[in-house]
């Protein structure tokens, strides 16, 4: 008797567990495979379709990785506002992927809103450090607003970023060419020297008029004539640096 009361909970107990447990929901199924179908199309670059797949699949279930594929797919046919809304859904959705902080940078990037691309860069970074395109894109992002920054004549804040952008991200010669500038207007020619020398060294076999012509004038500026007629000639080499450098040279002859 005891062993058929016994059983009789057990069974009991699994009835109640079974109650508890909510069914599977259909929809998060389909939605699954309109997910899927879009992300077929957005490969195959049919990002039209894949919108509308997206939009179907979300219809059915709130999932980030619906709305990052979404706001890809409106970025990849230049709806930006667009994309840039679907992408902050996946992030409100679930803050600690950094796929969709990076690819709301990249939006910023191509916009050139610099400051907000950097903003949500550094985001990304913070979640996931290794992430390659958000250390390219945020190295991007200190280029363009440094660049912004003199083009404004504003060198003192432009020095400051570059020097932030330096201390983080450091394998990008347009950075350090950049850096080379902004320092020889600051009158810093000692760092122009390091930063452009640097930008030679990760240049390799690219063009290297600009570098050499930040040397001679950070030289010329030290009143070392001897090396900055070295750089200038080695600036003159370059076709893009040539007419530039040749009358750099004039100016310095007789001294």
């Amino acid at each position: 008797m005891r062993r058929i009361v016994s059983a009789l909970v057990g069974i009991s107990v699994m009835f109640a567990l079974a109650v508890g447990q909510s069914p599977p929901d259909p929809n998060e199924n389909v939605a699954k495979k309109l997910f899927n179908e879009g992300n077929d199309l957005f490969k195959a670059g049919n990002y039209t379709a894949a919108i509308e797949k997206c939009k179907a699949a979300l219809a059915l279930a709130q999932d980030y990785r619906y709305q990052y594929l979404l706001g890809l797919s409106y970025k990849n046919s230049k709806q930006y506002p667009e994309a840039v809304a679907a992408l902050k859904a996946s992030i409100g959705l679930n803050g600690g992927f950094a796929g969709a902080h990076n690819a709301v940078g990249g939006l910023y990037l191509t916009r050139g809103e610099f400051e907000e691309a950097i903003g949500s860069f550094k985001t990304a970074l913070k979640v996931d450090p290794r992430l390659k395109p958000a250390q390219k894109g945020i190295s991007e992002a200190y280029v363009g607003k440094g660049q912004e920054l003199m083009d404004q004549g504003n060198y003192e804040k432009a020095g400051e970023l570059i020097d932030e952008a330096l201390l983080q991200h450091s394998e990008n010669p347009k950075l350090y060419l950049l850096a080379a500038r902004i320092y020889n207007r600051l009158e810093q020619p000692e760092k122009a020297i390091d930063v452009a020398n640097e930008s030679l060294k990760q240049k390799k076999g690219r063009s290297k008029g600009a570098e050499y012509f930040e040397i001679g004038v950070a030289y010329k500026k030290m009143n070392e004539i001897a090396k900055a007629r070295m750089a200038f000639a080695e600036a003159s080499k370059d076709p893009s640096y040539s007419r530039n450098a040749q009358y750099e040279l004039e100016g310095l002859r007789g001294k």
